[in-house]
């Protein structure tokens, strides 16, 4: 078989913090943009003893998180906190004619981030399928690995409700809404702040607590459990699956 050309393309895997501060994952001819969030982090350690707000660090030489990233170039805080850049939308998807507006005089359903293209459900204090304080075990629809023949572990039917009542409502215009893998879930945490990490500014009535992502762990002695993430102070971990924590839903064009 003949070719014009072939072209051979690199993929490297990066954690969430390094991948994040660069604005292209590589060049070659070729530019593919990066869709990962920075960190948030907009100070500096060790200087010379604990953390300094201006990102400036005198033992330290060579350069910090805080140095590099969009939390540098794009550190405006309009659309965002550092460089994290939202768009809220209304039940329908459109856009708020005013994006400074508070969630309080103005609720939105949804966050839109301008960097990933993920849009994400709005949590609520209204009784109902959003409501912030509603808790479930792990497994339903969208859990990853649910309809393989082989599964591991269990698979609990406890958040169907939410999935199958966003996507038949059409939350923000979409009927595809499904909870989130760990890094997806992992990239709206904000490291800056804590107690919630994340931007209260566009994702209200976040819980400083445990969510549930999509993503199980596959086999071992740890079958039994999936990938949490704290929204406390921004990490992920494992638990038990019949452990009942908050989930949030996400909708992608690519699945």
């Amino acid at each position: 078989m003949m070719f014009k050309s072939l072209i051979t393309l690199l993929f490297v895997a990066f954690s969430h913090n390094a991948l994040a501060q660069t604005d292209l994952i590589f060049k070659s001819g070729m530019e593919f943009v990066n869709r990962l969030n920075d960190t948030g982090l907009t100070w500096a350690g060790e200087y010379p003893s604990g953390n300094n707000g201006d990102c400036t660090s005198t033992t330290i030489t060579s350069s910090q998180d805080c140095h590099t990233g969009r939390d540098v170039t794009h550190n405006d805080d309009i659309d965002g906190h550092a460089g994290f850049s939202f768009t809220k939308l209304n039940a329908s998807g459109v856009p708020l004619a005013d994006q400074s507006v508070s969630y309080e005089s103005i609720p939105w359903a949804c966050v839109r981030d301008n960097i990933t293209g993920l849009v994400w459900e709005i949590k609520t204090t209204t009784t109902g399928i959003h409501h912030k304080d509603n808790t479930y075990k792990w497994g339903g629809l969208s859990a990853l690995g649910r309809n393989h023949p082989d599964r591991l572990g269990a698979y609990y039917d406890d958040w169907n409700t939410l999935v199958q009542g966003s996507n038949d409502e059409a939350l923000c215009g979409f009927d595809n809404w499904r909870v989130a893998t760990v890094s997806e879930l992992t990239s709206i945490t904000n490291k800056g702040t804590s107690n919630p990490s994340i931007d209260s500014n566009y994702f209200p009535n976040t819980v400083s607590s445990e969510f549930w992502s999509s993503s199980p762990i596959a086999g071992g002695v740890f079958v039994d459990n999936a990938w949490i993430v704290y929204f406390d102070f921004s990490y992920d971990n494992i638990n038990a699956r019949d452990n009942d924590y908050r989930v949030r839903l996400v909708h992608s064009t690519i699945q």
